[in-house]
């Protein structure tokens, strides 16, 4: 869990990119305290997926789907931008407040893996976990969880 969150439930933008450049500083920087295979950054809800291709995919989307990151440095919106993929079709992106140390790992060439964890029902406020990394998102999107995955 990240400490020094701003309110129950939510995170600030610096909480989140201090914890994940931690982590990833910690993976990358050559400490090996404790050897493993890979490292849970945090789970999200995809940004932009309904102006994207989430909705059109949702129906071949289920717990255990492997999805591609693929770096947007040249996006005229956020130059930080990590588009999430399944199969070539962009279904939305990482969300804003959590992408800059996603982009810094996938530029330094490290393998960052997203994979769906489950699908979301907003119905019911205890499936939203409290550190789940999310914008706007609808009953039925998918959780995705990024790792690192050691060399």
């Amino acid at each position: 869990m990240i400490e020094g969150k701003s309110a129950p439930g939510t995170f600030s933008r610096r909480d989140v990119n201090r914890a994940l450049l931690a982590t990833a500083l910690a993976i990358v920087g050559g400490r090996q305290a404790v050897a493993r295979p890979s490292v849970t950054l945090f789970d999200f809800a995809i940004a932009g997926g309904h102006h994207h291709g989430l909705e059109t995919a949702l129906g071949r989307i289920t717990p255990g789907t492997k999805l591609a990151l693929v770096r947007e440095a040249a996006n005229p919106y956020d130059a930080d931008a990590v588009a999430v993929h399944l199969d070539g079709l962009k279904l939305g992106f990482i969300p804003r407040e959590a992408n800059s140390p996603v982009a810094r790992l996938l530029d330094r060439g490290e393998r960052v893996t997203a994979e769906v964890v489950r699908m979301l029902d907003i119905r019911r406020s205890s499936e939203v976990p409290d550190e789940l990394v999310f914008t706007a998102f609808a009953s039925g999107d998918p959780m995705i969880r990024l790792t690192v995955e050691e060399a």
